[in-house]
């Protein structure tokens, strides 16, 4: 087994070349970010609609989801330092994984200075950003939408 193929999970058949498809990019690091992205956000816009602030689940889910961030940042530069290349264009992979890495952190601190329900939503919102965000950045890696 090659290290490609533990940080990605995908192994290529020799000889066998397979057109690049539009859910090529859907690997299991890019799942547990979307996954918990989402689910960050789902907790958030819950505990915001019942008119809570921030409490421990939702800077607890908030937390998970800066660490998984911080894991799929790692993973992409283990892949660039190990020789892989992104298909899209490197400048912009790494604006997005930049962005990515730092929105939860500072979504976190506006909820320290704004302990209303508001600041839930924008825990919310951080989930939602680093979910879309997050599957953008996967898909300039893998080249969908770059022909």
């Amino acid at each position: 087994m090659t290290s490609a193929t533990l940080l990605t999970g995908t192994t290529a058949l020799p000889g066998v070349t397979t057109p690049p498809s539009t859910t090529s990019y859907l690997d299991g690091w890019t799942s547990a970010l979307l996954l918990t992205g989402f689910l960050a956000m789902g907790v958030c816009v819950v505990s915001g609609l019942r008119g809570h602030g921030p409490g421990r689940v939702t800077l607890g889910v908030t937390g998970l989801l800066q660490l998984v961030v911080t894991a799929v940042f790692g993973v992409y530069l283990a892949r660039t330092i190990g020789g892989e290349h992104p298909v899209g264009p490197p400048w912009e992979l790494w604006a997005y994984l930049v962005t990515v890495l730092m929105v939860p952190a500072v979504a976190w601190l506006w909820t320290r200075s704004d302990s209303s329900r508001w600041g839930t939503f924008v825990l919310a919102l951080a989930g939602f950003v680093v979910a879309v965000m997050g599957a953008r950045a996967a898909q300039i890696w893998h080249g969908v939408g770059f022909s």
